[in-house]
C-alpha cells in the first residue's frame, strides 16, 4: 500500500520528476511501482522503459518485482546498471564508430597487466622512472578513469595542454606542464592501444557510448524514440559522464519523461567519481521538473532518525534541503518500535581496541536471546578494522561472516586453491605449499608437518625439495646420489603421513607435467578430482560446507571467464592475474546465500552496507583518523580546469565522510551502538573521538559516558573459547526462471540438473560445447555484418570463424585441427546451400522471457528470426549435434517454447499459422521446418509444469542409463559404476 507521496510519485506523468527519497522511505518500491503503473496503464511497453541503477543486485530485485506484474512475455526489459546498459548498446552499435563489436571488457587487474606489458610503448619520463618503471601504473589508470568520469576526451586534454603553454610563468609551471603533456599523450596512447586490441576498461563503456551518440545522430534518435520513459535510481551516485548520457537521452528542453530518485545525504562514492553536484543542480537543468520528497521511513525508530538528522544538518548549506528550501527530516512510520526503557542509541568508550571488540561480542551474546545472529551488523570504515572483532567472536563462539566486495579471493577455501596454483607456478614458494599440505582434505599430522618444515629450515631447502628428499629414502624412483648428505637429518614421520605425502607429491609432479598444455582451471579441476575434494564439495552436510562449495564454484566461474577471454590461460598467467587482483582488492563478492540464510553476525564496511538494513548495528572504531579518515589526495590529480563538477562550499572530504556516517546510522532498525577506544594497535598516542559522534549524540551524552565509573576489566576465561555448532543445511531451492536446457537436463537426470544448475559444480571444458558455441557465434556475427553489407560471403565468414574460435576441451591439438577444418567445411557448405541474399533478418540472438503461470517463467535465446511473406516469421535454431528422430523432434520442447514466444502478445504477437519453426542440423546439412498447433502447446505446457513441480519438490535422485558414462559428473555420482 503506497502512502500519498509515493502514490503521487508513481502516477506523475507530466514531465521530469525529482524524487528525494530519504533512507528507508521505499524508493525501490516507488520505482518498481512506477514501471508497473506505466505498463498496466498501457502508457509504455516493457522494452520502452529504461531503468538504470548502480548494482546488479538492485537491478535484479527491481526486475523480479516488475516481472510479477506483467501478464505476458517480453524480449528485453531494460532494467540494468549504467555500465550493463552501455555494454549492451555498444555490442550492437559500436561498429558504427569503427570499433570492434566483439570487444572484451577488462577487469582492473587486467588493465594494470595490459599497461605493464605495453609500458615502453608510451612516451613517458616522469611517470616511468627507470629505477621503478611500474611505480605509477595504478595511479595512471586511476587518472585515465577519472578523466573519463569527467567526460574529458584525449582531444579535450590536448586542447587544455595547448592553452596552458602560453601561461607558463616560472620553472614550477614548466615542470607541471611537462608532466601534464606526458599524461595527455599517455591517455591518447592508452585509448589507441586498447582500440587496436579490441579491449575496453570499465570507464570506456560510458565514454564510448557518449562518443557514439554524439557522432551518430541517427542512433541517438533511435534510442530516444525507443525509451519513452527513463528512470534513474541512486541518482546522487552518478558521475559527470553518466549525467551527460542522461541529458543526451532526455533533452532538458524537451520536457522528457525522466524520473530520477536520489538522496544527497547518501552520496558516498566520490572515490568512484560520483558527483553529488548532479542531484544538487538537477532542478536547474530541468527547470520544469516536479519535486516530491518521501519522508515516511519504514525502517528505523524516530530516535535513530533524529540522531542521523542532527548529524547530517552539519553539511548545510551544501544540501538539497538548504538549496531547495525543503525539509528532509524523516518520520518513523512505526512509533511502536520504541518499546524498551533503553535508548536506541548506545555509546561505549573503551581503553583499547581489544576491550572495544569484547564489549561488542558480549552485547551480541546478551541480545542473542532475543535476536538471531544474522540480525547484527558490525560496520567498519575499512575492511582491516574488522580483525579485532573477528578474533573476539572466534574466542566467544559467535558465528560471523565477512560481506562486501573483494571478498571471494580472500575466502580460506579459495585461498587454498590459489595456493595450489602458486605452488605449481613456483616450487620454491614454500608458504603456498604449506597451505596446501595443511588443507583438511589431506588430514596430515600437524606435528609431522612441523618436523618436515624444520628439516627444510635447517638444511636451507624449500618445502617441495624437502618432500622430495624425504620420500627418496623410501621410494627409489625419487632417489638421487647427492641426496645422501641429508640422510642423518631426515625427520621421523608416521607411516600414514609418508603415504599421504607420497600421493600429494606424485599429484603435484603429474600436474606439473600438464602446465604447458592445460589451462589453470583445467589443472585445478584435476586437483579437485585427484585429492578427492570434489565429492566432499558436492555432498555437503552443513551451511558452512554449502558456503564453501558455492564459493569454490564461483571461483571456477571466474577462471572460466578468464580462459574464454585470454589466449594465455596458463598457470603462470592466471597466478599473475590473481596476484594483481588480490593486490588491488578486486574480487567478486562471496556467495550471496550468506546474508539471507546463514545465521551469523555480519561484518562489512559502511560502503558495502548501502541498501541493506539490520535490526542492530554497531558502528565501531569511531575516532578521528579512522572515521572520518584523513583525506587521501590523488597521486595524479586531474588539472582543475578539466574538472566539470561544481564543488561545494564546505570541506568536501569531511562532508562525504559525514554522509557515510549517516548511511551507517540509518541501516539500524531497532538499535544503533557507537563504539570507540583510546588506543588502536600498538599506538601510544591517545586517539580523539570522532567529531561525528559529537554531532550525532551531543556533548552531554559523551560526557556522561566518559564520567561513568569504569567497571573492572573482565578476565578472559578459557571457557570463552567455544566451538560454534554447525547448522545442518536444508534444501531450499525455490526457482522461478527455467530455460529449455535446464528442463532437458532435469529430464535426462535430476541429479545432473542439481549439480549443473543449482550447485554449479565446475566441469572440464567440452569439445562439443566449444565447437557449438564457436559456430553459433560465427553465424551471429556473420548475419550482423550481413545486415550492413549484403555482399559478404565465404571469405568473411571464415575470418569471423577464426576470430571467434574457442580452443577449449579438445583432447589433442590434432583433434582441435580436425574439428576446426570440419567447422570451415560446415560454414562454407551452409552458405552455398542455405544462405540467400534476399533473406530479411529481423532479430539475432534475441533474449526473451515468457510467463507460463503466475510464478513460472520460461527464458531463452533465439538464434535468428527472419521475416517471411504474408506477415509470417521463421524462428531459426542452429544445431551442431546429431539430428533426432522425427517423433522426438515433434515433441521437442525447445520448438514449443519458441512457438510460445512467437505467439505471446508481449513479443511477436503472431498466430500459430504465421510461425515457421526451423532447425538447421549443420553437420548433416539438413533443414527441418515444422509448425505447432494449439493442442501441441497446451500439452507441452502441462508437461513442463509437471517437470517444474518435481524440481520444486527437490526431487534430485539420479536416473541411471547409458548416458552415465558420458556424464561430466560421474566421478562424484554414487550411481555411476
Amino acid at each position: 500500500m503506497l502512502n500519498n507521496e509515493q502514490k503521487q510519485a508513481v502516477e506523475y506523468n507530466q514531465g521530469p520528476l525529482l524524487i528525494v527519497a530519504g533512507a528507508g522511505t521505499g524508493k525501490t518500491t516507488v520505482i518498481t511501482e512506477k514501471i508497473k503503473y506505466l505498463i498496466q496503464k498501457n502508457l509504455a511497453k516493457p522494452e520502452e522503459i529504461l531503468a538504470l541503477t548502480f548494482t546488479e543486485k538492485a537491478a535484479s530485485e527491481m526486475e523480479k518485482r516488475v516481472d510479477k506484474a506483467i501478464p505476458y512475455g517480453y524480449f528485453q526489459m531494460w532494467i540494468s546498471t549504467f555500465h550493463s546498459f552501455a555494454n549492451d548498446v555498444l555490442k550492437q552499435e559500436v561498429h558504427h564508430i569503427g570499433l570492434n563489436s566483439g570487444f572484451r571488457l577488462m577487469t582492473e587487474a587486467e588493465t594494470i597487466i595490459f599497461l605493464r606489458q605495453n609500458l615502453f610503448l608510451f612516451d613517458l619520463n616522469y611517470f616511468r622512472p627507470l629505477g621503478n618503471p611500474n611505480k605509477f601504473l595504478a595511479s595512471l589508470l586511476q587518472h585515465f578513469s577519472r578523466i573519463k568520469d569527467e567526460d574529458v576526451s584525449p582531444e579535450e586534454y590536448d586542447k587544455y595542454i595547448k592553452n596552458q603553454k602560453s601561461k607558463i610563468k616560472n620553472e614550477e609551471d614548466k615542470t607541471e606542464l611537462e608532466k601534464n603533456v606526458e599524461l595527455a599523450k599517455a591517455y591518447h596512447r592508452y585509448q589507441t592501444l586498447k582500440e587496436k586490441e579490441g579491449l575496453m576498461d570499465f570507464s570506456d563503456l560510458i565514454y564510448y557510448l557518449l562518443k557514439l551518440f554524439r557522432t551518430r545522430n541517427n542512433l541517438l534518435k533511435k534510442y530516444r524514440q525507443q525509451f519513452h520513459y527513463v528512470l534513474i535510481d541512486e541518482f546522487q551516485d552518478t558521475n559527470i559522464a553518466q549525467y551527460e548520457l542522461i541529458k543526451l537521452l532526455c533533452l532538458p528542453k524537451k520536457n522528457p519523461f525522466l524520473t530520477v530518485v536520489g538522496d544527497d545525504s547518501q552520496a558516498i562514492y566520490k572515490f568512484r567519481g560520483a558527483s553529488v553536484s548532479n542531484i544538487l543542480t538537477f532542478m536547474k537543468d530541468y527547470s520544469q521538473a516536479k519535486q516530491i520528497t518521501l519522508l515516511k521511513n519504514y525502517r528505523s525508530n524516530q530516535l535513530i532518525l533524529d540522531t542521523a538528522y542532527r548529524l547530517i544538518k552539519h553539511n548545510d548549506p551544501d544540501t538539497l534541503e538548504a538549496k531547495l528550501g525543503i525539509s528532509k527530516k524523516l518520520i518513523a512510520n512505526n512509533q511502536s518500535l520504541i518499546t524498551s526503557n533503553q535508548s536506541p542509541i548506545t555509546l561505549y568508550l573503551s581503553q583499547s581496541v581489544e576491550e572495544e571488540a569484547d564489549y561488542v561480542a558480549n552485547e551480541i551474546l546478551k541480545l542473542s536471546k532475543f535476536y538471531r545472529f544474522s540480525d547484527f551488523a558490525i560496520l567498519t570504515r575499512a575492511n582491516a578494522h574488522s580483525e579485532p572483532f573477528i578474533r573476539s567472536f572466534a574466542r566467544k563462539g559467535i558465528p560471523y561472516q565477512f560481506l562486501g566486495p573483494g571478498m571471494l579471493l580472500k575466502q580460506p577455501e579459495v585461498k587454498d586453491l590459489i595456493a595450489y596454483l602458486k605452488t605449481l607456478a613456483d616450487l620454491e614458494d614454500s608458504t603456498s605449499l604449506y597451505r596446501v599440505l595443511a588443507m583438511n582434505i589431506f588430514s596430515l599430522d600437524e606435528k609431522d608437518l612441523s618436523f618436515l618444515l624444520s628439516f627444510g629450515k635447517r638444511t636451507n631447502l624449500s618445502l617441495f625439495k624437502s618432500m622430495e628428499i624425504y620420500l627418496s629414502f623410501y621410494e627409489k624412483d625419487y632417489y638421487q646420489t647427492d641426496f645422501s648428505i641429508y640422510k642423518n637429518y631426515l625427520p621421523f614421520l608416521k607411516q600414514e603421513t609418508r603415504k599421504k605425502l607420497s600421493l600429494i607429491f606424485k599429484m603435484i609432479v603429474r600436474h606439473l607435467s600438464l602446465i604447458k598444455k592445460e589451462t589453470a582451471g583445467q589443472i585445478l579441476f584435476y586437483f579437485l578430482e585427484d585429492s578427492q575434494y570434489l565429492p566432499k564439495l558436492v555432498n555437503y552436510k552443513s551451511e558452512r560446507e554449502e558456503k564453501i562449495a558455492l564459493n569454490i564454484s564461483k571461483f571456477f566461474n571466474k577462471l572460466k571467464a578468464y580462459e574464454s577471454e585470454h589466449e594465455d590461460a596458463s598457470v603462470f598467467a592466471v597466478v599473475d592475474y590473481l596476484d594483481m587482483s588480490l593486490e588491488l582488492g578486486e574480487s567478486p563478492i562471496v556467495s550471496q546465500t550468506d546474508i539471507s540464510s546463514y545465521n551469523a553476525v555480519n561484518l562489512l564496511t559502511v560502503h558495502s552496507s548501502k541498501g541493506l538494513e539490520f535490526p542492530l548495528v554497531f558502528l565501531v572504531n569511531l575516532t578521528r583518523g579512522r572515521f572520518p579518515t584523513y583525506e587521501k589526495r590523488e597521486i595524479i590529480p586531474i588539472p582543475q580546469p578539466l574538472i566539470k563538477e561544481i564543488l561545494p562550499e564546505g570541506d568536501y572530504h569531511q562532508e562525504e565522510e559525514r554522509r557515510l556516517f549517516y548511511v551507517g546510522i540509518t541501516r539500524a532498525k531497532d538499535k544503533a551502538f557507537f563504539t570507540a577506544s583510546k588506543f588502536y594497535g600498538e599506538g601510544k598516542r591517545e586517539q580523539k573521538l570522532s567529531p561525528f559522534v559529537n554531532e550525532a549524540v551531543g556533548e552531554e551524552m559523551i560526557k556522561k559516558v566518559a564520567s561513568l565509573k569504569k567497571e573492572e576489566k573482565q578476565q578472559l576465561s578459557i571457557f570463552d573459547y567455544k566451538k560454534v555448532p554447525e547448522r545442518i543445511v536444508k534444501n531450499k531451492f525455490i526457482l522461478s526462471n527455467f530455460s529449455y536446457s535446464q528442463l532437458q537436463s532435469y529430464q535426462l537426470c535430476p541429479l545432473q540438473y542439481k549439480y549443473q544448475y543449482l550447485l554449479r559444480v565446475p566441469t572440464t571444458p567440452s569439445a562439443a560445447l566449444s565447437f557449438g558455441n564457436t559456430i553459433h557465434k560465427t553465424l551471429q556475427k556473420f548475419y550482423q555484418e550481413f545486415l550492413q553489407n549484403k555482399n559478404i560471403g565465404a571469405k568473411e565468414i571464415l575470418e569471423i570463424y577464426q576470430q571467434n574460435w574457442i580452443p577449449l576441451g579438445y583432447v589433442s591439438s590434432s583433434h582441435e585441427i580436425r574439428m576446426k577444418k570440419e567447422g570451415e567445411t560446415i560454414l562454407k557448405t551452409y552458405l552455398e546451400k542455405f544462405h540467400k541474399k534476399s533473406v530479411v533478418t529481423i532479430d539475432l540472438e534475441k533474449l526473451f522471457k515468457i510467463k507460463l503461470t503466475n510464478d513460472i517463467y520460461l527464458t531463452g535465446k533465439i538464434d535468428r528470426v527472419d521475416r517471411l511473406a504474408n506477415n509470417q516469421i521463421e524462428i531459426i535454431d542452429y544445431k551442431t549435434g546429431k539430428k533426432p528422430e522425427g517423433k522426438k523432434l515433434k515433441k521437442d520442447w525447445q520448438l514449443t517454447i519458441y512457438a510460445l514466444a512467437a505467439t505471446d502478445k508481449g513479443l511477436y504477437k503472431k498466430k500459430l499459422d504465421q510461425v515457421k519453426l526451423t532447425f538447421y542440423y549443420l553437420q548433416a546439412m539438413e533443414k527441418v521446418s515444422l509448425t505447432k498447433t494449439s493442442e501441441d502447446l497446451k500439452s507441452a505446457k502441462a508437461d513442463i509444469e509437471k517437470v517444474i513441480a518435481q524440481i520444486r519438490t527437490n526431487g534430485f535422485n539420479p536416473k541411471v542409463g547409458r548416458w552415465c558414462d558420458f556424464c561430466p559428473y560421474k566421478i562424484i555420482c554414487e550411481a555411476w559404476q
